[in-house]
């Protein structure tokens, strides 16, 4: 690790960054929660080891979902309870990428053309399960909006079951690829501009684009691993903090993958304003979703549907996804105790600073207490 943080970089350079940028008012609330995290501003968390005593007070996390360094516990709990949601059968990953001519409509209407993107996956893959009559898909999507060097690049992850419901019976996908990816893209530039077109967004102005990618890697097959992958590709920031080598002379380098050459490692330097300003492209819209589920995977008939599904398959494979998440779940975060090496550091109170209603420029302290 190199000790740089995202945060350094804020405070380091934000205000300069303002002086000629206009952020939204959702940049500016995320830039505010990663500045504050575990500084103090947002209260001190209590922990006490249960063999020596020993007290320790850490800052308290913003629990942003942009925030490089809150991710951890909540990527654990995720792929925990997703675990229970897995099938004992192939995956088909497929990526649908937004064209890069429609970026830039993305920059204003980001929650529009995102929710047309996921419309227009899930259209264009129940059309050809229609046409093959193969019943019903069920897909988990997770929406990228960056490459590996921070610049525009909208994706939609969609992680797929071999196998389909058709009616209450359940049939395996024995082939090594979904659909032709080919005919897939065809399908998918007519969704997403039918979609577009419907949100009264002018793309047209920019004109239509030409090429259309959907890629679809290699079957994944069922294991453990798969809770590992999905966790990767579902909870992981825009940019984890071990990419970043070094901060100076208001600039920042940091690691990325060469996709033209190898996937080789190489490294990239960016002034602190070009880093912001490509790091705040991709914040969400408030409350917007980036993670959902479709067909029987989705959240109003997944319990009933996976029963069904489960109960065609062998007694071996339904007892596989399932075991032992409920208790990893439930278990209460703790790590070893440097001090005595022997005990366990647990959560004991938490010391908070919240803001006097109408007084933004006043502040109270309490204590909550929590039990282990």
């Amino acid at each position: 690790m190199s000790g740089v943080h995202l945060a350094d970089i804020l405070n380091e350079s934000l205000a300069d960054y303002m002086q000629t940028h206009s952020l939204s008012y959702q940049q500016k609330r995320v830039c505010e929660h990663l500045m504050a995290c575990r500084t103090g501003k947002l209260g001190y968390q209590r922990w006490a080891c249960d063999t020596c005593e020993q007290i320790q007070e850490i800052g308290c996390s913003c629990r942003d979902r942009h925030c490089p360094r809150c991710q951890g516990l909540a990527t654990k709990v995720w792929a925990e309870k997703q675990q229970g949601n897995l099938l004992p059968c192939n995956y088909f990953h497929v990526v649908f990428t937004l064209p890069h001519e429609l970026n830039g409509l993305a920059r204003y209407r980001s929650a529009d053309v995102y929710n047309s993107l996921f419309r227009a996956a899930w259209e264009t893959l129940s059309a050809f399960a229609q046409r093959k009559q193969h019943g019903q898909l069920g897909m988990t999507a997770v929406l990228h909006t960056w490459g590996q060097t921070l610049v525009q690049h909208i994706h939609l992850h969609c992680l797929i079951p071999a196998g389909s419901l058709k009616g209450e019976k359940w049939q395996g996908i024995s082939k090594g690829y979904l659909y032709p990816v080919k005919a897939l893209s065809a399908v998918f530039r007519g969704k997403m501009l039918s979609a577009l077109n419907e949100k009264g967004l002018a793309y047209s102005q920019l004109g239509i684009p030409k090429i259309w990618c959907v890629y679809s890697k290699a079957c994944l097959k069922y294991s453990e691993q798969l809770i590992k992958y999905l966790a990767r590709y579902t909870r992981k920031g825009m940019l984890h903090e071990s990419r970043l080598v070094n901060n100076s002379n208001k600039a920042v380098l940091f690691t990325y993958r060469d996709s033209s050459n190898e996937n080789k490692q190489r490294l990239m330097k960016l002034s602190h304003a070009v880093f912001i300003q490509r790091y705040l492209l991709h914040v969400l819209p408030s409350g917007f979703m980036r993670i959902r589920h479709y067909g029987f995977l989705a959240n109003a008939c997944r319990v009933k549907k996976l029963v069904i599904i489960r109960n065609q398959c062998s007694s071996e494979a339904r007892r596989l996804p399932t075991e032992g998440s409920e208790a990893l779940c439930t278990s209460p975060p703790s790590w070893p105790c440097k001090c005595c090496q022997t005990g366990r550091v647990y959560l004991m109170s938490v010391l908070l600073v919240e803001r006097c209603k109408g007084r933004e420029d006043n502040w109270r302290e309490g204590e909550t207490e929590r039990t282990r």
